[in-house]
């Protein structure tokens, strides 16, 4: 194993390519919007060993939506991983070239399976919103054809919703050991990982659902004894009554303070929840552990030093 500090950073899908209404979703667009995001993070990866993993919300939706209806949507997030490691190592790529940087480790993509309970009750209750923001005749139109979709308000518009099982187990955790043992920086658990049922021989089928980025990087932060969870938003960190008159920006939490305000529902299962779930999971397992919550656009050594966003530790 690596002799260097880990640092699991759980990248949104907004930070490869935006959600907003119009946004472009070529590859020529997430390469570019990727750069960014890597850019923010260029100075971790000689002194840490970084794994990167990644959700794909944005880009999920609308390759679902170019595949037949009964397509198990597991297999969106397999398709979508190939594409966005992909982007994510060529961007990184062309940083080292443009700039000409020295010694940073070379990356390498992770398929990555996870294991989940075909009997949880994510699946009867989706909560994950995908794809881009709809307006309000763009939903009308696929509940024309799709009645039993559902959807959330987001942003400008609303998203559809798809169940999200918790991960229970990343099945090939020694091939991402293994990379980082080569010395490279792995890109893992793209989606949060493709969720899987194993049946009673131990193959494994790709299930009806999509994982959370955020709590599937927290299962592998716990795996692999990271010292801290990065988690990349579109926010500047934690806030307690967002987007009310007394809305708080929090720089420094103890865990037991953000369990006390999720438990009061403080931060919605589509959005916050599960990153503060996630918090939660990680730091029980490693209680010398630091989870950071904060803007994708944002220095990554600012959230490190707790000049920027939120930094939430043990009790």
């Amino acid at each position: 194993m690596t002799a260097k500090p880990i640092i699991v950073v759980a990248i949104g899908g907004n930070g490869i390519c935006p959600s907003e209404p119009g946004a472009e979703m070529s590859f020529t667009a997430q390469l570019v919007h990727t750069k960014r995001t890597l850019w923010n993070l260029i100075s971790l990866f000689n002194h840490h060993q970084l794994v990167i993993t990644h959700g794909n919300g944005p880009q999920a939706g609308l390759v679902y939506e170019q595949m037949i209806s009964t397509t198990p949507f597991g297999v969106v997030t397999l398709i979508t991983t190939s594409q966005i490691s992909s982007a994510i190592t060529r961007a990184y790529e062309e940083l080292i070239i443009e700039n000409n940087l020295q010694g940073l480790p070379p990356m390498e993509p992770v398929l990555s399976w996870v294991k989940v309970d075909p009997r949880d009750p994510g699946f009867s209750n989706p909560s994950k919103p995908v794809g881009q923001q709809l307006s309000a005749d763009e939903v009308a139109e696929l509940l024309r054809y799709h009645p039993e979709y559902l959807f959330t308000n987001y942003g400008k518009g609303k998203r559809r919703l798809i169940p999200s099982p918790q991960p229970l187990e990343i099945l090939n955790l020694a091939d991402i050991r293994e990379v980082i043992e080569d010395g490279k920086v792995p890109v893992a658990l793209g989606g949060g990982g493709i969720p899987v049922f194993l049946d009673s021989y131990g193959r494994k089928e790709i299930t009806n659902g999509i994982l959370d980025k955020d709590l599937s990087s927290a299962l592998l932060a716990s795996s692999l004894a990271a010292e801290k969870l990065l988690i990349l938003t579109n926010e500047q960190g934690v806030f307690t009554g967002y987007g009310t008159t007394v809305q708080r920006f929090h720089r420094e939490i103890k865990s037991s303070q953000i369990k006390s305000w999720l438990a009061e529902g403080e931060f919605p299962p589509g959005s916050m929840g599960p990153k503060v779930e996630a918090t939660l999971k990680f730091l029980a397992a490693n209680p010398d552990g630091q989870v950071m919550v904060g803007h994708v656009e944002e220095r990554a050594e600012k959230l490190l030093d707790g000049s920027a966003g939120t930094t939430i530790t043990a009790d």
